[in-house]
């Protein structure tokens, strides 16, 4: 899906740094394991973007950003912070995101400066195989965690990135 732009208060939110991309992940040779490549289709939620309505709050309906299943309020931090998600996204095999078994999802929390300070940024996503040969990454939402909201951040084992893509691929369990 291709983000329209988000116009709100006379200016223009440019989204198209969210609109479907390749990346391609190299993992080097180890040990016993030949070198391999894997080119990911990553998508991004609008979740990135906006979030659902607090308790009781009320808020412009002008504010209100649609897709083909949902609308949601278009929140100006998550979008200023979903800009850095295309370089954390490639930079992932260097991590090691953590297993949410609850939801079947995988999380990493990266730091990232905002307004001068490190905050914690939260990140949910899957890799399935849609098809032979492709594998897809879903970034189902992204944002800093908001007392407000009152969720609590899961426990999870970590998984090296690695194991995620390969064992996508291969169709394998990952042990968490």
């Amino acid at each position: 899906m291709q983000w329209k732009d988000f116009n709100y208060g006379g200016r223009v939110y440019d989204l198209s740094h969210l609109h479907p991309r390749i990346f391609r992940f190299t993992r080097p040779a180890e040990g016993a394991h030949a070198a391999e490549v894997f080119d990911v289709e990553v998508r991004f939620t609008l979740h990135c973007f906006s979030r659902g309505p607090r308790d009781g709050e009320t808020f412009d309906p002008l504010l209100i950003y649609p897709d083909d299943y949902e609308a949601r309020i278009f929140d100006f931090r998550r979008y200023e912070m979903s800009k850095w998600l295309p370089e954390i996204i490639q930079g992932m095999p260097a991590r090691k995101p953590r297993h949410n078994k609850s939801r079947g999802n995988y999380f990493s929390v990266e730091l990232v400066a905002e307004n001068g300070d490190t905050v914690e940024y939260d990140i949910f996503f899957k890799v399935r195989k849609p098809a032979k040969g492709r594998l897809e990454m879903i970034v189902e939402t992204a944002f800093v965690r908001d007392p407000g909201y009152g969720s609590t951040r899961p426990d999870g084992k970590p998984v090296r990135f690695w194991i995620i893509l390969h064992n996508t691929r291969h169709g394998l369990m990952i042990r968490t």
